[in-house]
């Protein structure tokens, strides 16, 4: 080999690449390896129970992506996976009890490893809270925003930064002074521009102002009444078989009594038996054996016909109450939004509904899902059913309702709904959860359902952030997301050679804010010639990628020591 020439700079040694661990095998799973592989370039390990079921499958085809089967992550599976040298660790599996555990056991291996956990129910993550080095993070939680903000015909929801120094607003809702960057162009519906070259034509913006915006009114139960038709058809379906026995039998004496006395009309023949069921057979020694036993049974009838009745009665008033007491009694509403699939995520999106004050009814095929008790103690109306057939949808009023969100967790079954809805209701509002992106693109065309989302793709940017050590906030834009995410420029990164204008990349990133080394805050209109100094920070919004891109930027060289830091 030949010597390098005298005084040639001496080349660093690549960066070894991050090293991360992922126990699930979701679709929350799969987009995470995904993202980490192919957007940051990562070497991604993933503990999963079955190389064979429906994401296990997609996962192992992932380039890059090495696959260990284990029932759970343990000691043994955490060893061969390389737990020690990884820099963070997600537990993505959809059992909350198995992550804690999970957790647990990783943090007692490796006390200063980076977690992040998946939890459904938040409130058993006290005990994590503990451990410096772990986050627990909600999909449904993180994702609900955006079926909310869909659910009443906005592209984004609108809302402050956590900061509390900028928000999401609409322009025209916002003085022209106050915008600090435009986000997108969501005239089209579901097809919007993000981050546009030409700012002024974005009608969704950040401002630097909280907007103003009409007060709406305190939230308030639903006070629409239960339709008379519904109770009434309930009492007849019990009473009815009552009320034919006995006019079938009207009928009969009519027939015997008007062919036993040949001068007597038919007319007249009806009204004598009404009136001997009725009033009380006469007295009739003259009557024929056959009149005589024709009166009898009639009598016997009328007795008998007022306990049947009154029973039939009671008995349907009572189950009517009962059932308006749990709330599945369809009310007769308008305005409302139709909630399907009370999982982890529809039960964030009717809680997040029934804030905003927007009536909702939910439908479920189990009385026993994740979100019904959070739905009884809003007293959201609850039907237990198949959302698929049009007799649950009609119950729920769909005919008059704001809008359709279907939040099962199986694509075609969405699809399905969302057509009988549409079927019920042509110019229906449908919001679909779907998880294939393709997928979606295909019913979009073939179907004309333009508005759908992705749980794991709303998510798992947040879930990527926290494992690379970063906090980050999502702004999702209909099937877009954009991140809003802080930076230190470094000392010999990429970003230290570039000026502020090299930040302002339409379609991928936009810089918000400039934090100068004695800590002023310089405004977004600084001019684009301004070069970066290392040890400055910026804020920027981007895309997926325009974010993978900008940190990247942002590390420093490879000879630099790499730091893993808790989260606050």
């Amino acid at each position: 080999m030949e010597a390098p020439e005298s005084g040639s700079p001496v080349q660093p040694e690549p960066e070894e690449p991050r090293r991360f661990v992922i126990c699930g095998d979701d679709s929350l799973a799969y987009r995470l390896a995904d993202e980490l592989t192919n957007r940051h370039g990562g070497q991604v390990t993933v503990i999963l129970r079955s190389r064979t079921s429906r994401y296990g499958r997609r996962i192992a085809r992932l380039p890059g992506v090495r696959c260990i089967v284990a029932e759970r992550p343990d000691t043994d599976a955490y060893q061969t996976a390389g737990l020690g040298t990884a820099d963070a660790l997600a537990l993505v599996d959809r059992n909350d009890v198995a992550n804690i555990e999970a957790a647990l056991q990783a943090h007692d291996l490796h006390p200063t490893l980076r977690i992040v956990v998946r939890m459904f129910n938040t409130g058993l993550s006290r005990g994590l809270d503990q451990l410096p080095y772990c986050t627990v993070l909600s999909d449904g939680a993180l994702a609900a925003p955006a079926f909310v903000s869909a659910a009443v015909g906005q592209a984004t929801p609108r809302h402050g930064l956590r900061d509390g120094t900028m928000f999401v607003a609409g322009r025209d809702e916002v003085r022209e002074h106050e915008v600090v960057c435009g986000l997108a162009i969501t005239r089209n519906g579901d097809e919007v521009e993000v981050l546009p070259a030409h700012q002024h034509e974005a009608d969704l913006v950040l401002a630097a102002v909280a907007p103003w915006r009409p007060e709406t009114s305190r939230r308030r139960p639903m006070t629409h009444g239960y339709p008379l038709g519904t109770i009434a058809g309930r009492v007849w379906r019990r009473i009815r078989v009552v009320l034919g026995v006995f006019l079938g039998l009207l009928l009969a004496a009519a027939v015997v009594l008007a062919l036993s006395r040949p001068a007597t009309t038919w007319s007249q023949a009806f009204f004598e038996a009404v009136l001997a069921t009725l009033g009380g057979a006469d007295v009739e020694p003259t009557a024929t054996g056959v009149e005589k036993a024709t009166l009898v049974v009639l009598t016997i009838a009328s007795i008998a016909l007022i306990p049947l009745l009154t029973g039939a009665v009671v008995d349907a008033v009572i189950k009517v109450r009962l059932e308006v007491a749990d709330g599945s009694l369809p009310r007769r509403a308008s305005g409302h939004v139709i909630v399907v699939g009370l999982g982890g995520v529809g039960s964030h999106v009717v809680e997040g509904l029934h804030a905003l004050g927007v009536d909702v009814i939910a439908i479920d095929r189990s009385a026993d899902a994740r979100g019904v008790s959070a739905a009884r103690e809003l007293r959201i109306p609850l039907i237990v059913g198949d959302a698929s057939r049009r007799e649950t949808l009609v119950a729920a009023s769909l005919a008059t309702s704001r809008a359709l969100v279907v939040l099962t967790s199986d694509d075609v079954t969405n699809l399905e709904t969302a057509l009988v809805g549409r079927a019920v209701r042509p110019d229906l509002r449908v919001v679909l959860r779907l998880f294939d992106g393709d997928f979606a693109d295909q019913v979009q065309r073939a179907f004309d359902l333009t508005i759908s989302r992705s749980v794991s793709y709303l998510a798992v940017p947040s879930f990527v952030a926290r494992m690379l050590g970063h906090e980050l906030e999502a702004i999702p834009v209909a099937r877009r997301v954009l991140l809003v995410a802080k930076t230190t420029v470094g000392e010999r990164s990429l970003l230290a050679r570039m000026t502020v204008g090299d930040l302002r990349r339409p379609g991928e990133t936009w810089l918000l804010r400039l934090t100068n080394l004695v800590g002023s805050q310089l405004p977004a209109t600084v001019a684009d010639g301004r070069r970066l100094r290392p040890g400055e920070k910026i804020t920027v919004v981007a895309t997926r990628a325009g974010l993978a891109r900008l940190m990247a930027e942002a590390a420093a060289r490879p000879d630099a020591v790499r730091h893993i830091v808790p989260h606050e």
